[in-house]
């Protein structure tokens, strides 16, 4: 049984994810609880209350009394992410100006390959994505403004409330998505025609672009608003459904749902704009690691969450996590600004095959999930995944997955993986060995893409390792790196870090003013801009009831050079805005655009503009930096197993410690297994783990060139 205080009330994080279903519960001192849970797909309000469930059992409490006691509540969901790739999202029609109704469909010739493996993008035959509204439902008005924000065709308000009434009749729609040109101007036609689909269809999901993407890009507004119409109804659904059962329950707080922007909206708002959760739960982990690293004083980090069905990472650079602007789901390409996390699909559950046309191993994409899950998990999984491999080498011995709450079936993984070594004329070990390092350069493949395409080495950076399975193979994909220093962050809560992250999360509000101000800049008018910016941006934090007081206010410039359309620069803004912030911006601008492309980039580009100005409303999650609660310590003496280790194909006589001999050791060479309550470390030879403040464990890897062992024939096994 684990206690934390409660004096000041919980903080309770939940976040689903492709296989479990973390959850995180922190006192006011920072200690936190963790559990997972199986998700349910079918139903993933039962996957929470499981949760919850185990949650509370385990602190010695019910469900009820433990909602009764939170005063903060933050989910992150997969229902929007997986609407959009099962194709089971709303009926959704279009209503955009005259002329412009195949804009989704031309989808700017990327419909192809936008978001898609390289060898996908060079086959003959190819597909363009499943339509997200409902075949031939589109409604185009007449009505004209210019980009200046002049009416140049005036809309007529009674024949377009007959022509939505009849539209939404004929295609059974559950959602309208309102698309003009440039709405972002002078939004004036397009709120006339929200306010009209309300009067002729009050069910009617209404998604609205000046509300959920207001930027210059006539194909990406048009997509980020029809997708957030595709998800608004299933989850509206949900977390209404949600929030209810959680104030059943004896929850007195706001649900908060967590955003792709590294923040957390009541759900109330989220129901408006579900855009922004759409790969939200990679989005907390990130957020949690901004809270540890910057506690510890790490300001150059690359996060990384190996989960059951995906390997997620992230960078923080000087401090400041690296954020995006453009996103691709199912090829659908859209401008949302989020935390930049690339994911490829990696993690626990991914399954591994002979492929057809080479005859070589082939891991993933796809994955086993929760359902039926790894072999190993005897729910019914009969292909090899890399969870199975990790047993039949013995990185994860089945007697202590997840604290012996859910037993593996050793046996079913080697029939497996044994399968597969005969159709590849190999040996058992060497297949699942092949199916480890296989997994483990298809990770440090996506981490070099995020740094060294960037121009940034990773030997300058420390990787924090979490997901149920990041902690077992951060040996591997961190070497091939080039990484030599990993954190496990808060130790065993390192598996549910996405969910510890969403606890943590503030409360962001963001607005985006698209102005174009070009160098030299006038003052005024960049004054002007950003005090528009500010001025959105605070009536928003204002609706959802927040304390003046309470808000920080940061504006961010997005730079480029005239007619440039890549490349852009964000640029922190001083506040207040006065004379002379113009020419500190194009001074700031022109340092980071000579950094990051070279000091000859600047003097051949032409004159700079400020095309775009981000303004964020901060509230604090008032959530300390966390630590592990308090443990038993019953832990037996250390012992020995046998393990595989993939990177040498050789097996070795390993110790295996649990947390608490660890604490009493403070420091374990290699080879080992540090087996936690929802993970394992694996410390291959060569390597140390050693015990850090607030529950970190430290994993330093050897140099390349240095011996894996002292002798030869050190610890050998068999």
């Amino acid at each position: 049984m684990h206690s934390i205080n409660n004096s000041d009330g919980y903080s309770i994080g939940i976040d689903i994810g492709g296989t479990f279903t973390d959850c995180v519960v922190t006192d006011s001192r920072g200690q936190s609880v963790t559990t997972k849970a199986l998700s349910t797909r079918d139903d993933p309000v039962r996957g929470v209350r499981a949760a919850l469930s185990r949650l509370a059992e385990g602190m010695g409490r019910d469900s009820a009394s433990l909602l009764t006691h939170t005063r903060r509540f933050s989910h992150g969901t997969t229902i929007g992410t997986n609407a959009v790739l099962e194709h089971r999202g709303a009926r959704v029609g279009l209503v955009t100006t005259a002329g412009h109704g195949d804009t989704l469909a031309m989808m700017r010739g990327r419909g192809r390959v936008a978001g898609r493996p390289v060898e996908d993008v060079f086959r003959v035959q190819g597909s363009l994505p499943r339509p997200l509204i409902v075949p031939g439902a589109v409604l185009e008005v007449q009505e004209r403004v210019d980009r200046t924000g002049a009416v140049v065709v005036a809309l007529d308000a009674p024949r377009v409330r007959d022509e939505l009434r009849r539209f939404i009749a004929r295609h059974d729609l559950d959602a309208v998505a309102v698309v003009l040109l440039w709405s972002f101007v002078n939004p004036v036609h397009e709120r006339l025609i929200t306010q009209l689909v309300a009067e002729v269809s009050s069910e009617t999901y209404i998604s609205s672009s000046v509300n959920v993407s207001p930027r210059l890009g006539e194909f990406e507004r048009m997509v980020a608003t029809v997708i957030n119409a595709y998800v608004g109804p299933v989850s509206g659904r949900y977390m209404g459904r949600l929030a209810e059962e959680l104030q059943g329950g004896g929850l007195t707080t706001p649900l908060l749902i967590m955003q792709s922007n590294g923040g957390v909206l009541p759900a109330v708002e989220a129901v408006a704009a579900p855009l922004g959760t759409i790969d939200s739960g990679p989005a907390g982990g990130l957020a949690g690691v901004r809270e540890l690293a910057g506690a510890a004083g790490h300001d150059r980090v690359i996060t990384s969450d190996m989960g059951g069905t995906s390997f997620d990472i992230g960078l923080i650079v000087d401090g400041v996590p690296v954020m995006a602007e453009e996103k691709v789901i199912d090829r659908h390409t859209y401008r949302l600004t989020h935390l930049d996390v690339r994911s490829v699909a990696c993690g626990g559950g991914t399954i591994a095959r002979r492929d057809s046309v080479t005859g070589a191993m082939r891991v993933g994409p796809d994955s086993a999930g929760s359902d039926p899950g790894p072999a190993c998990y005897g729910r019914g999984g009969t292909q090899p995944t890399v969870t199975d491999a990790d047993v039949v080498l013995g990185l994860i011995r089945p007697e202590s997955f997840l604290e012996g709450r859910m037993q593996l079936d050793p046996e079913l993984s080697r029939a497996a993986v044994g399968r597969l070594a005969a159709q590849l004329g190999l040996t058992q070990e060497e297949t699942a060995a092949g199916i480890v390092n296989i997994n483990n350069m298809r990770a440090a493949t996506l981490i070099h893409q995020q740094t060294v395409e960037r121009g940034l080495d990773p030997r300058d950076f420390r990787l924090y390792a979490y997901g149920g399975a990041g902690p077992v193979h951060a040996f591997g994909f961190a070497a091939e790196a080039g990484v030599r220093e990993v954190i496990i962050p808060l130790g065993n809560g390192a598996s549910t870090l996405s969910a510890y992250g969403i606890t943590v999360a503030d409360t962001l509000h963001c607005v985006e003013v698209e102005r174009t101000v070009k160098a030299p800049f006038d003052d005024d008018s960049l004054v002007n801009a950003v005090d528009e910016a500010v001025r959105r941006v605070r009536a928003a934090s204002e609706r959802a009831g927040t304390a003046a007081t309470a808000v920080r206010i940061s504006v961010h410039a997005l730079m480029r050079f005239e007619q440039q359309l890549a490349n852009a620069v964000e640029i922190p803004v001083p506040l207040p805005a006065q004379r002379g912030t113009g020419a500190l911006l194009l001074k700031r601008f022109n340092a980071e655009y000579a950094r990051r492309y070279g000091a000859g980039g600047t003097n051949v580009r032409g004159t700079a503009e400020v095309f775009a100005l981000r303004a964020e409303a901060r509230v604090s999650s008032d959530v300390p930096p966390g630590t592990q609660g308090a443990r038993r310590d019953d832990a037996d003496a250390a012992h020995t197993c046998e393990v595989y280790w993939p990177t040498i194909h050789r097996w070795l006589v390993t110790d295996v410690h649990n947390q608490a001999t660890l604490d009493r050791a403070g420091q374990v060479s290699g080879p080992a297994l540090v087996e936690l309550s929802h993970t394992t470390v694996c410390v291959p030879p060569g390597a140390t783990v050693l015990n850090g403040p607030h529950g970190h464990l430290t994993l330093h890897l050897p140099n390349p060139s240095a011996p894996c062992c002292n002798a030869p024939d050190a610890g050998v096994a068999r």
